[in-house]
């Protein structure tokens, strides 16, 4: 049903094939099993290059064809608002009609994860985090204020902890933190998540776009902490929080669930998951790189830290811990040294340590040479006067002996 609805959508046997991950043979054994629609075919029409557009303005919630009407004609359309509300009028039917199989999995094989937006708190979003394992539906809750790829990592190793291990794939949606684009259909994988996953071996995936049913037990999870958790929920804080939100998996995983009828506690031991035991936690430490300047210090939002001096002019790389309040420094993977995060700005926070072998210049002995004492006698010149001249006195016949010389 799949494959002959994209095709109904105009794409060709090889993209379906590269979507869906089959070869082109098996995409035509399908086609040709579909029934044959009489009539003409459908006629090209304008709306049809907007339709993307259309699909992602439709789940974002924005149902009014008037309103996408309008929104098409500031980006050039140039047809008709019937085009529109034909397009929407099948999509409305689609929400209404559209039925699906529910799909099981076996036991230790798939567990779905998702972000859930509960308002804001303290000047910022809150954000839940869910993990549901799919065969014994124990479920994993731990609220937040970031949905970044850091704090993302972080919750799913608090998760794997709570479950004991990880299943052998991983279910998710299309959100930034896990793939970074599409290219011809194929998922493009965040770098630092791909990392994460090779290091505990399971395997991503994600669910197709605009398919919401595909992950329906981690939406199913998300729906139930609406509805049995967070109504009428105090706290003092986010430790307060996710204290009664653990609370609360424990009392909901110790109950019989709804679809499966039967304890999520009772079948988790047949989940088998991939052991974490025996090896460290990832480290989903914020990461950035700085460089040392001559007095052995580094900036790092707003303060300043200082390493040992053998590190001045080079690059070193901070790793800042969720959970620990401490920042380690790197250099080439060697750590070189660790200090408590500074919470104001402008501070400096310095070790002796890595100053005690700093070379000392050999000190230089200075010779301070002492004017002579000049005794002053008392004349002109002498204190704030201005100083007299001195006149040569000569006598009086000298210019009586020149003075024929200027008669003349």
């Amino acid at each position: 049903m799949e494959i002959q609805g994209l095709y109904q959508q105009g794409m060709s046997v090889s993209e379906i094939a590269r979507q869906e991950g089959v070869d082109r043979k098996t995409v035509r054994k399908y086609l040709r099993q579909a029934p044959r629609p009489y009539g003409r075919p459908r006629r090209p029409q304008k709306v049809d290059s907007f339709r993307g557009y259309l699909r992602e303005r439709w789940e974002q919630g924005v149902h009014n064809a008037s309103r996408l009407f309008r929104e098409l004609q500031k980006r050039g359309y140039a047809g008709g608002r019937t085009q529109v509300g034909q397009v929407v009028q099948q999509w409305r039917e689609e929400a209404r009609e559209r039925a699906f199989v529910r799909f099981e999995t076996e036991p230790g094989q798939q567990s779905q994860m998702d972000w859930g937006h509960f308002g804001n708190w303290g000047g910022a979003r809150l954000y839940a985090f869910a993990l549901t394992l799919c065969y014994s539906r124990m479920r994993y809750i731990e609220f937040t204020q970031r949905q970044d790829a850091e704090t993302l990592l972080n919750c799913l190793v608090h998760a794997f902890h709570y479950f004991g291990g990880v299943t052998a794939t991983l279910l998710t949606d299309n959100m930034k933190t896990v793939v970074v684009e599409r290219v011809a259909g194929q998922p493009q994988w965040n770098p630092r998540f791909l990392d994460f996953a090779s290091y505990y071996g399971f395997l991503p995936r994600v669910c197709h776009p605009y398919r919401p049913e595909t992950k329906g037990k981690i939406e199913a999870t998300i729906r139930y902490l609406r509805t049995s958790f967070w109504p009428g929920i105090r706290f003092a804080s986010l430790a307060d929080l996710n204290r009664q939100a653990w609370e609360w998996c424990e009392d909901a995983n110790r109950r019989v669930h709804a679809t499966t009828r039967v304890v999520p506690r009772e079948r988790w031991p047949q989940e088998h998951l991939l052991s974490i035991a025996g090896r460290p936690d990832y480290d989903p430490s914020y990461r950035s790189y700085r460089q040392v300047s001559k007095d052995c210090l580094f900036s790092y939002h707003g303060n300043r830290y200082s390493v040992p001096h053998a590190y001045v002019g080079k690059t070193v790389m901070v790793r800042e811990g969720l959970d620990t309040g401490m920042i380690r420094i790197f250099h080439q993977q060697d750590p070189i040294a660790e200090h408590r995060l500074a919470r104001g700005k402008g501070e400096l926070v310095m070790e002796a340590s890595h100053y005690g072998s700093l070379p000392r210049r050999p000190r230089t002995t200075v010779a301070v040479v002492t004017p002579a004492v000049v005794e002053l006698i008392p004349g002109p010149g002498v204190g704030l006067h201005h100083v007299v001249p001195q006149v040569e006195s000569r006598s009086l016949t000298i210019y009586e002996e020149v003075a024929h010389v200027a008669a003349v």
